[in-house]
């Protein structure tokens, strides 16, 4: 009898060893702006976490503030430093609809920008793209990520002007001798995304997005005997984009 109770003791102690370690075990959190905390979550208390960090300080977070929380280790969702200096390389297919029905077509950008502590970027870029005429769009890119960490979600902004490599060679505008010349006209580009980054602060990103695209074509008689005429078409495409960027 004095045996079977020296193994409850035993086992009720092992248990409390064991409970008492698991609470104590340490845990990693990440803040919405990217701030790591290791330590002990002490309390759980509607929306607030009280966190012991060291002994004897205790804090308290506010849990529509945190991003992650968990055992996981701290390199795993580290912070990137990604201010500075970026080249962004991507390539979108522009799909939409024009008289003919749907079309697509390919678009390939080519950008820089700098990053400021607050996850604002500017810069400008050009490219190669095809919107019944060969484009190079040429703009300024604005772009915000709102976290530090690895993945981060990221907008952005872009607006320009397209400069057509030739004259639109399709559609009625040929009859009765007229010859379209084209004149290119403003870009505008918007849309979100998401960013993977690497330890040497290289990314793959991937977005959708919304590209507008106004264009004129400038309607000229060869015969002559009939006064020229400006034809303005909108090109309206939902962009998805993949893309690179380097540090």
């Amino acid at each position: 009898m004095n045996f079977l109770r020296a193994i409850i003791v035993s086992l009720l102690f092992a248990l409390t060893l064991t409970a008492s370690a698991q609470k104590s075990d340490k845990q990693t959190i990440v803040l919405i702006d990217g701030t790591c905390i290791v330590g002990i979550i002490v309390a759980d208390s509607g929306d607030y976490f009280r966190v012991k960090i060291k002994r004897p300080q205790v804090i308290t977070l506010r849990k529509s503030e945190i991003y992650f929380s968990g055992k996981a280790k701290p390199e795993a969702i580290s912070n990137v430093d990604k201010r500075g200096y970026s080249i962004r390389l991507s390539t979108s297919v522009l799909a939409g609809r024009n008289s003919d029905g749907k079309v697509g077509s390919m678009s390939f950008h080519l950008s820089n920008g700098y990053q400021f502590r607050n996850g604002l970027s500017a810069g400008f870029g050009t490219g190669i793209e095809e919107l019944d005429v060969q484009l190079i769009p040429v703009y300024a890119d604005l772009r915000f990520q709102p976290l530090k960490t690895r993945v981060s979600p990221f907008v952005w902004a872009k607006t320009g002007y397209g400069f057509p490599l030739g004259d639109q060679a399709t559609g009625d505008y040929y009859y009765y001798g007229n010859s379209p010349e084209s004149k290119g006209g403003m870009i505008f580009n918007a849309g979100t995304g998401i960013a993977l980054y690497s330890w040497k602060r290289n990314a793959v990103n991937i977005g959708v997005g919304y590209r507008y695209q106004r264009l004129s074509f400038r309607q000229m008689n060869i015969w002559g005997g009939e006064s020229n005429k400006e034809i303005v078409r909108h090109f309206n495409r939902v962009e998805v984009q993949f893309g690179f960027i380097f540090r």
